[in-house]
């Protein structure tokens, strides 16, 4: 019992550590977009369509922008979600709407988030994150800050 007492208290610390340090702004005036990155990871690339951070524990988070072209948006989420299927990623949740995606699944014990949002006309906001099955606890208020933040701005 007091293992599982100690272990709670220290999930709980960590929680509010990462909730109480600052979130970094990030977006990409040219696909329309804002989007808060977690305290504790780094940009580790960039490029004009997105950028690419690194948090401890090998966690990586993915950011970007896409033009959808000829194809609509539910239909990109859609082969985003069969690609990773064919990765190896078994899909446990997702929710598809004319504006906005989720969906999210597990492989080799890591856990794959990709939240996706409409803007801009033919244009869409992504972003991956990957993390420890191990961290899912004190990563689910950081992935629900984070779908809250990613948002249309600019278009």
């Amino acid at each position: 019992m007091a293992r599982f007492l100690l272990s709670l208290v220290s999930i709980l610390f960590c929680c509010t550590l990462l909730q109480a340090q600052a979130w970094q702004l990030f977006g990409f005036r040219q696909f329309g977009f804002i989007f808060e990155v977690p305290p504790g990871f780094v940009l580790t690339q960039r490029s004009d369509q997105g950028a690419e951070f690194r948090g401890e524990n090998d966690a990586l988070l993915t950011v970007w922008g896409a033009r959808l072209g000829k194809h609509s948006f539910r239909a990109e989420i859609e082969h985003r979600m069969v690609e990773d299927e064919k990765e190896g990623w078994k899909l446990t949740y997702r929710r598809v709407t004319p504006r906005w995606a989720s969906y999210s699944g597990i492989k080799n014990e890591q856990i794959r988030y990709v939240r996706a949002i409409a803007v801009c006309n033919d244009r869409a906001a992504l972003f991956v994150i990957n993390y420890s099955s191990d961290e899912k606890i004190p990563y689910d208020p950081i992935v629900v800050r984070m779908v809250r933040s990613l948002r249309a701005e600019g278009c």
